[in-house]
Order: C-alpha cells, then sequence, then structure tokens
C-alpha cells in the first residue's frame, strides 16, 4: 500500500537512506553523498513530510520504499531545456535492499502518473546520475525520454534528466 510518509516513518527511511548512501558509493556514485549529513539527509525527509510530498510503499507495517513528489519549483530552469508544463519533480526514489525485484519501484512511479492525473499534473520530471545503471534503465522501460544531460555548479556527478508527459 502506497501511503503519505509519517514523522513516526523517518527513521526506517533514514535506514534505507543510508543502506543506498553505501550502495551508491561501492559503485563510484557519488548523487546521495557520503555521510549522514550529505543529500539526502534528515532535514530534506523531514520537509517532504511537512509538506506532503514523500510517499512510502508500506506492506506487513514495513516501509519497503519511498519516493518524494513535489510541484515543479523551476530547480531545472538553469540546467537545462525542459517543459513549462504544470509538473512534478520526483527525487529520492529508493526501496530497502531485501525489497529488491518486487515491483515496487514500478508501483511508485506508477502511482506519481495517477497522482499526477488526478491533480491535472501533465509533466513528470526526473534526474538521476549516469553511474546509477539501474535507475536509467527504470526511467527508459517506463517510457520517460531522456531530454538531456547536466552538471551541478556545486554538487559532484554528472545527471541524466527525464520527462514523461502523463495526460
Amino acid at each position: 500500500m502506497i501511503i503519505l510518509a509519517r514523522m513516526e516513518d523517518l527513521e526506517e527511511i533514514l535506514e534505507t537512506t543510508e543502506e543506498i548512501k553505501k550502495e551508491l558509493l561501492a559503485m563510484n556514485n557519488l548523487q546521495w553523498g557520503s555521510t549522514e549529513e550529505s543529500y539526502p539527509n534528515r532535514t530534506q525527509f523531514e520537509h517532504d513530510i511537512k509538506n506532503k510530498s514523500l510517499y512510502a510503499y508500506k506492506e506487513d507495517n514495513t516501509i519497503k520504499g519511498f519516493i518524494s513528489v513535489a510541484e515543479d519549483d523551476n530547480s531545472y530552469d538553469d540546467l537545462l531545456e525542459n517543459s513549462k508544463e504544470t509538473s512534478y519533480i520526483l527525487h529520492r526514489l529508493a526501496i530497502k535492499k531485501e525489497y529488491r525485484n518486487q515491483d515496487i519501484a514500478n508501483k511508485l512511479l506508477q502511482f506519481c502518473e495517477e497522482l499526477a492525473i488526478k491533480n491535472n499534473i501533465k509533466v513528470l520530471k526526473a534526474d538521476t546520475e549516469e553511474k546509477n545503471l539501474k535507475m536509467n534503465r527504470l526511467f527508459l522501460k517506463l517510457n520517460y525520454k531522456k531530454i538531456g544531460e547536466f552538471e551541478y555548479d556545486d554538487y559532484p556527478g554528472h545527471y541524466i534528466y527525464y520527462e514523461k508527459e502523463v495526460r
């Protein structure tokens, strides 16, 4: 079941986040940083929860995965050409290691599409580091279109940017 994450879910979400950070670092991918304080951290998740933008896949009283879905804040505008349609930006998709290959990421992304349609949002926007091969494959498999690539001025990595129309 996909639910809005609550503050009482935060510790479980942070445990998964630390697990993913270690996994990404092993692949020389600094997308999620290397410390508890680096992106994404407690502050970002608290903000997501307060703004009702963090959704969790919860089953058997366990958070198995999560994703942040926020209204477009035009943060990509300075980085590359992107859609000007009403949009959601997807961030921080993670699946706890022992629950992978159970279609949870697909279900979370499908939920985002349904949420967008319900709220008259036309486009989903997302990015991931080029070394995150699983995430890049997933976006392409789910018919997200690769729009471009960019680098942040103040953050490591080379990112691939995707959009998906959900009309």
